[in-house]
């Protein structure tokens, strides 16, 4: 691949053909008399097609991904990479072949060699911000580039969250597929690895805890046994550590990263400016050349740094002069020329002022809520110092919309959960309760005011009857799963289909149904008791009702049966309803959050009317069973009244269930309202994250995003990062 393309010149980034098709229908007929004549049929493999189709997706996902961070422009920074130096780090070259260099301007030529090598295995070494990842991703666009039929796709992977003392390469491998590529089904997954049909390009080996990079080493040749093609990113000391106690990677290529040299950085600095600039970054250039030793050629050689120290300087600041990174007496050594570059992001990437206006299109008014803002720095540089010290504290670089409620410890988690619930919960259930007993009145005083004061004092009632429950149901609710599911719930990856396309491919099979019949069977059977239970107590302390407890104990066994065959009714029909995502395409985490919100709310709406009608339709035939009384309490039931307390109860418990036990519930109630409450997110949080993606502070890697580098995580990590004032100041002049 040409490095000096540019997005738009890119031969595949905006080209919707798929990569290749190689099926075919062949019609033979013979003439052998009428009887005789026959024809066959020979259709497209599909699991060709369906390596195909998802080629595809990668590609248009990564071509995007590699636009934003600039690594399509007409400059690159000029990165060389060459076979690895060190014998222990490389399997035996009669094993491996000796690979070829490559540079950021040519890929095309390694890419053919390493389509064309027999194990097509590779390890791609360097030092911190050598520009490790942004060779995978450009790797990866190569190599679909010069993906022919029975070539295996290129699908590129943070290596982060893999466990392997806990789960099996290969399953950590479908998971991740399914959650990148939701359109694709198990099988058709489970199909392209067992073909080794996928080409695992895994970034970040030195992001695994020290102790597991090991047993990772051990698992990669464990699977690369049966064949398995594998590309793997780590840094090159982190690498050496892990191989002694382990295995270099079998039959592995191994290239690394060479440092950029002074004049590198220099041609590149001046290179990448216009030539009206270029004579502002002269006094910088000449010193690198003059001085290959100085501080700041020793900074310059790492490619994130270049970058940075681009991207810092590259508009004209009277008060930003790249020169003064050559000035000892300001920058004695590498590490205070480094910790500046690092301070200069935010205020040079949000410069104080008016913000350029908000694209056209349907994202307009989104943007605007946060772009047609004036960006403060040192907000900013709050609200990511918050975010990366989310990420320390939970040990991965892996950004999901989902877990920042993980943010708030599982304690204060609960109370919020559970206010946030009562106040939903009790502000839809109050008021309909009151409306109804308004509309119902019959008391000895006729008029308007009697009405509303009936309708006034139940509602209020009802509210605090059952806001209380929800709130204790839902907040351990809430505890109970966290620990259980050992972190945050992830966002279905599902649609929600009715009539006639209910059955198509894909819907799930009818021991999946049944499992979630039981499920809604359990649950149902467990809220009832609860409610039945809870409102007993919540009566008893309000009131001096000396039946109140036996009512509830008779209210939580009859609710229990009517919730536990509703449940398994609306738990089944889910699950008949639900398939996999039908678009081919990698969602983003905008995206993953929108159909997340939409898969969420309309089962709710669908799904609490069925269950309310099940309530209202089964409580009459269980009254008749009792005979109208259990454990001395008289039992009533009419279809009215039942529906609209089967309806009530769905609703509630419905709106209750999305805010504590749904991943969009939770980004709800922590991202959208207790994180910005407590200053420490903006309110449009999303709006915030994408944006900070598009002005490069963070990369997006499927639905997660990510830092653009560790380095800059573990810079805002750190509880004394603020910008200083002087760079406020410097970017309120640009």
């Amino acid at each position: 691949m040409s490095g000096t393309e540019s997005e738009y010149d890119h031969p595949h980034c905006h080209d919707d053909r798929p990569l290749v098709f190689d099926g075919s229908v062949a019609i033979q007929i013979g003439n052998y008399g009428v009887q005789n004549n026959y024809f066959t049929l020979a259709f497209p493999d599909p699991v060709e097609l369906g390596a195909q189709r998802l080629g595809h997706v990668v590609l248009a996902q990564w071509c995007q991904e590699a636009a934003l961070r600039e690594l399509l422009g007409p400059d690159p920074i000029p990165v060389r990479w060459r076979a690895a130096s060190g014998p222990e780090l490389a399997d035996h070259v009669e094993r491996t072949g000796r690979p070829g260099g490559a540079s950021a301007t040519d890929l095309a030529s390694f890419a053919r060699a390493f389509l064309h090598s027999e194990r097509r295995r590779l390890v791609v070494l360097g030092e911190p911000g050598s520009g490790k990842s942004s060779f995978a991703v450009l790797l990866v666009i190569e190599l679909l580039e010069q993906m022919r039929a029975g070539d295996p796709v290129p699908v590129l992977l943070p290596l982060a969250s893999w466990r392997p003392a806990e789960e099996h390469l290969t399953s950590w491998l479908e998971y991740q597929l399914l959650r990148e590529y939701p359109y694709l089904d198990r099988g058709m997954v489970r199909e392209l690895l067992a073909r080794n049909r996928i080409l695992p390009v895994l970034d970040g080996l030195d992001e695994l805890p020290a102790a597991e990079r090991p047993n990772a080493l051990r698992a990669l040749n464990t699977a690369l046994a049966a064949g398995t093609p594998l590309i793997l990113t780590c840094r090159t000391e982190d690498y050496q550590t892990a191989v002694r106690s382990a295995s270099v990677v079998r039959q592995a290529a191994v290239v690394e990263a060479d440092p950029l040299t002074a004049e590198e950085a220099a041609q590149y600095l001046l290179g990448s400016a216009t030539p009206q600039q270029q004579e502002r970054w002269r006094p910088l250039t000449d010193a690198l050349r003059d001085d290959p030793s100085c501080p700041a050629a020793e900074v310059l050689r790492v490619p994130l740094m270049l970058w940075l120290c681009r991207t810092a300087y590259g508009r004209p600041d009277p008060g930003g002069i790249p020169g003064e990174l050559a000035d000892r007496g300001r920058f004695p050594d590498a590490a205070a020329v480094e910790s500046h570059l690092l301070d200069s992001l935010v205020p040079a990437v949000y410069p104080v002022g008016p913000q350029p206006p908000p694209q056209p299109g349907r994202r307009a008014s989104r943007e605007a809520s946060w772009e047609g803002r004036r960006a403060d720095p040192q907000r900013v540089s709050h609200w990511l110092g918050f975010l990366a010290q989310h990420l320390e504290r939970r040990g991965t670089p892996d950004l999901a919309w989902w877990e920042l409620g993980t943010a708030v410890r599982l304690g204060p988690r609960m109370v919020v959960i559970g206010l946030a619930c009562a106040l939903g919960v009790g502000l839809f259930v109050g008021p309909v309760d009151g409306t109804w007993a308004a509309l119902g009145y019959r008391g000895p005083e006729p008029g308007m005011w009697p009405r509303l004061v009936e309708g006034i004092v139940i509602g209020a009632a009802d509210t605090l009857i059952n806001a209380v429950p929800a709130a204790v149901a839902f907040a351990l609710a809430h505890g109970i799963g966290s620990v259980f599911k050992g972190g945050a719930l992830e966002p279905s990856r599902v649609r929600i289909r009715l009539g006639r396309g209910a059955r198509r491919s894909g819907a799930r099979s009818g021991h999946e149904i049944l499992a979630r019949a039981g499920l809604g069977i359990g649950g149902g059977l467990a809220g009832g008791l609860g409610i039945g239970l809870i409102q007993g107590v919540v009566r008893k302390v309000l009131s001096d009702d000396p039946y109140a407890l036996r009512v509830g104990l008779v209210d939580a066994v009859v609710y229990g049966v009517m919730f536990a065959v509703a449940g398994g009714l609306v738990g089944a029909a889910m699950a008949w309803c639900e398939a996999p995502e039908a678009i081919e395409s990698a969602p983003g985490p905008r995206e993953l959050l929108a159909r997340n919100r939409k898969a969420v709310l309309l089962q709710w709406l669908l799904f609490a009317p069925l269950f309310g009608a099940a309530v209202a339709v089964e409580g009459w035939p269980a009254v008749e069973l009792l005979n109208g009384n259990l454990l001395g309490i008289r039992l009533g039931w009419t279809i009215p009244d039942g529906l609209r307390f089967g309806l009530l109860t769905a609703f509630g418990a419905g709106l209750g269930t999305v805010l504590s036990l749904t991943a969009w519930g939770q980004w709800t109630v922590f991202a959208r309202l207790w994180l910005p409450l407590t200053g420490r997110l903006p309110r449009t949080a999303m709006e915030f994250l994408e944006d900070a993606h598009r002005r490069g502070v963070l990369r997006k890697a499927g639905a997660i995003y990510q830092f653009r580098h560790t380095r800059l995580q573990q810079h805002f990590a750190r509880p004394e990062v603020r910008p200083s004032r002087v760079e406020v100041e410097k970017s309120s002049r640009r």
